[in-house]
């Protein structure tokens, strides 16, 4: 069954953070979409519409949340697809509301699976960052014992469709699924990746689009990608600073307190209520201007029977704060119970989802101008608090503070006791001072900060980053700040020869660091032993690097530094060490919260730019319509733009040998999936030429007929780049709201260990990101 814009979708969730998060991943630009407070909402929707209903069963008795799944489901157009999110850590009345969905004679496809939070299902039996969940904490605020399989939680038998049949050709995969949804039991699909979930989905909608589609937010966005039309418009700029913005953490998750020991670190004002007091407690002052908290106090572990009377009361006092702010007011709820008891007491009664800040943060706008954005007590790393907040509110105006005073260097043995005792971010330069950093000796500009990830520690990253950062003129393009390991930093020193020129120094952040020449200014993170082998694939070089990522990302995205340039990370040690991710594109697009970027190698003879990339090559043409390629040659547009070419000329390669020869080659493909893309460029004014047989693109590109070449998938466009120009190539992830640039090359485990690896395209990488990077005082 293929799927449009205009397919009527209706989707239900037990929690109001589920039904957000659901809505944000069905969201499109055309299609109206809809999260309602109230099953018993009688609109008809019509075509073209996604409404979600957060059913707000978490705490029902099992009974009555089937009651309200059966209310909502009755009298369902016939080509309603309905989709059934879950918590995807199987908590909630599961069971109940599965038996409910069965009974409609749709079937049921459940496929708990959310590859975004490391949640994975192998063998019917749901990992978390790589542990069963039974075996794991992720259950620690429940008062029962968590299941040792979906079958355990569901309590009936079920149809297990197993990772080797998911990931069969597609002919075996539905016939696998087919057999298992004629057994009449729900069908319990395993799944790692999106790519996992996105072909459960067409096999699920070929089969029979009546099935219900139950799952994670990760079925959710497998769904989206199905019925999208193209990114969903941009969230609203930030409001004043003046307009109060009410935080109301109801989460016990351990992450929760130390994202807001940031948020106050940065101003907010924090009110810790005591647990639901019996008498009221003492007046709070009135709501002000700016940024306050709203949390329990946690004096112990958390409670989980007092969980909902604890909600109820910091409903009770966010609706009282509210009422006494001298403006209107919105609002940041964390953890799905107390979102929902939030409303309810405004008495809100739907929300119109707009997008997300980060991944599960759903920004969305209530019939009466509020802002609310929702996100799952679990979700986001320790900046999340942080980030939401400069997604809502524009800073203050403020003097910029003097440069401080270079501290003396650290010593080149390490870390000192200061270093153990603060985290790397203490010191973390905000958006609205990172220009006030120290300036590169003899350089009174200036220039772009940039967050350099060591990679893969095993891999020739850190020798390729040693001498790019002795570079010449490195120092005179960029402030460069390592985010890795100081003590493999100083291995490739010595490596390379190099101990006696370089001064490797470990900081808090960006503005402690001092950029002068021969010193190396590094994040630590300490992530590595000592005796980590050279050149072998290892789990904890793999999450290391992924940790790199990640910091880099926070610092890029709170305005600490205005660029990130990233050494090669090695995909299987990723995996290995729990991040399910194909490469750094879509890593850096999940911790920046984007949902489509491109990726663009650059070097001095050829450019290209890819409208697909990790994905298999059959995937890959089922992938390309005129959107994608109309969105990917905008973003190749505009980078060119933004490093000065006025009006770049655009070659777009075509799917089939000799760009299909009118018809003679594949099925019309290009017709199809990039003409059209093709015609509305051109109108808009974007000199984009095709589509063109490949071999003949790059051969124009190459004598300088082009600006930039456009190849529908991975291998058209990385073997002619890595032919034409691999020492000096540079990978640019285009599309992000942070430059990104990268080397051309991976962690080239054959040599890593003997100082023989080429730094020449790290130095480009560096050239290319203070390019593209913006000025860190505009």
């Amino acid at each position: 069954m293929p799927l449009g814009p205009g397919q009527r979708v209706l989707a239900v969730a037990d929690d109001l953070s589920g039904a957000a998060e659901t809505a944000a991943a069905l969201l499109s630009r055309t299609t109206r979409t809809r999260v309602l407070l109230d099953p018993r909402t009688d609109t008809p929707a019509p075509a073209g519409t996604t409404t979600v209903f957060d059913l707000d069963s978490r705490q029902l008795s099992a009974a009555d949340a089937a009651a309200r799944i059966t209310t909502v489901l009755a009298g369902l157009a016939p080509d309603t697809v309905v989709c059934k999110k879950i918590d995807s850590l199987l908590r909630g009345n599961l069971a109940a509301e599965t038996a409910a969905l069965a009974a409609t004679g749709r079937g049921v496809l459940l496929a708990p699976a959310l590859p975004a939070e490391r949640r994975t299902v192998r063998d019917g039996v749901l990992h978390t960052d790589g542990v069963p969940l039974h075996t794991g904490d992720a259950w620690r605020a429940e008062t029962a014992a968590p299941p040792r399989s979906v079958a355990e939680a569901l309590g009936v038998p079920v149809a297990l469709l197993g990772l080797q049949a998911v990931r069969g050709p597609d002919h075996h995969l539905r016939t696998a699924l087919r057999e298992a949804l004629a057994t009449g039991l729900p069908v319990v699909a395993d799944a790692e990746t999106d790519a996992d979930l996105d072909a459960l989905l067409a096999a699920t909608l070929d089969i029979d689009p009546r099935v219900v589609l139950a799952g994670s937010a990760g079925l959710a966005l497998a769904l989206g990608r199905t019925l999208g039309d193209g990114p969903p418009a941009p969230l609203p700029p930030p409001g004043p600073a003046t307009r109060p913005l009410l935080v109301v953490v109801g989460t016990a998750e351990p992450v929760a307190a130390e994202q807001v020991r940031r948020l106050v670190t940065d101003g907010a004002a924090l009110y810790a209520l005591d647990h639901a007091p019996s008498h009221p407690g003492p007046a709070l002052p009135p709501l002000r201007p700016g940024i306050t908290v709203l949390t329990p106090r946690q004096d112990g572990p958390p409670d989980p029977a007092a969980a909902r009377s604890i909600a109820r009361h910091l409903a009770r006092t966010a609706a009282a704060l509210l009422d006494t702010a001298p403006g209107p007011a919105d609002l940041v709820l964390t953890g799905g119970e107390t979102a929902r008891r939030v409303l309810d007491a405004l008495g809100v009664r739907e929300l119109r989802p707009r997008g997300q800040v980060h991944h599960g943060a759903v920004l969305a706008e209530t019939p009466d101008g509020r802002t609310v954005v929702t996100r799952p007590g679990s979700y986001g790393g320790p900046d999340s608090l942080r980030l939401i907040a400069r997604a809502l509110r524009a800073p203050a105006a403020r003097t910029p503070p003097p440069t401080p005073t270079p501290a003396p260097p650290a010593p080149k043995s390490g870390r000192t006791s200061q270093d153990h005792a603060k985290g790397p971010f203490m010191n973390a330069t905000p958006a609205a001072t990172a220009g006030t950093a120290p300036t590169t000796a003899g350089n009174t500009g200036a220039l772009p900060v940039i967050a350099v990830t060591m990679g893969d520690g095993a891999g020739i990253g850190p020798e390729v980053i040693v001498p790019a950062l002795l570079d010449a003129g490195t120092l005179s393009r960029i402030r460069p700040v390592v985010v890795g390991d100081a003590e493999r930093l100083r291995r490739a020193a010595e490596l390379l020869g190099l101990a006696d020129q370089v001064e490797i120094v470990t900081v808090e952040g960006p503005a402690d660091a001092e950029f002068t020449p021969g010193r190396i200014n590094v994040i630590d993170l300490g992530l590595l032993p000592a005796d980590l082998p050279w050149g072998k694939l290892s789990a904890v070089a793999g999450d290391a690097a992924y940790q790199y990522v990640r910091v880099a990302s926070e610092l890029a995205l709170s305005g600490a530094v205005q660029g990130i340039c990233t050494a090669p990370l090695n995909k299987e040690a990723l995996h290995a060490g729990g991040h399910l991710y194909p490469g750094h594109t879509e890593l850096l697009a999940h911790l920046t919260g984007v949902e489509e970027v491109s990726m663009m190698l650059s070097t001095d003879t050829v450019k290209v730019i890819h409208v697909t990339t990790h994905i298999g090559l059959i995937d890959a043409v089922a992938r390309i319509e005129p959107g994608l390629v109309e969105r990917t040659v905008r973003r190749g547009h505009d980078a060119l733009v933004r490093a000065g070419a006025e009006h770049p000329v655009i070659g777009v390669c075509g799917i089939n040998p000799h760009a299909g020869e009118n018809g003679l080659f594949g099925y019309g493909e290009e017709e199809e999936k990039i003409v059209p893309a093709l015609e509305v460029l051109r109108a808009d004014g974007i000199d984009a030429r095709g589509p063109l047989p490949a071999d003949t693109a790059f051969f124009l590109a190459g004598r300088g007929d082009y600006d930039l070449i456009v190849a529908m998938y991975h291998d058209q466009g990385h073997g002619p780049v890595k032919i034409l120009g691999l020492e000096a190539g540079v990978n640019l992830t285009v599309g992000l709201p942070v430059i990104r640039t990268s080397v051309d090359h991976g962690t080239a485990f054959d040599i890593a260990g003997t100082g023989t690896a080429d730094p020449g395209s790290m130095i480009e990488a560096l050239r290319q990101a203070a390019a593209l990077a913006p000025n860190p005082t505009g």
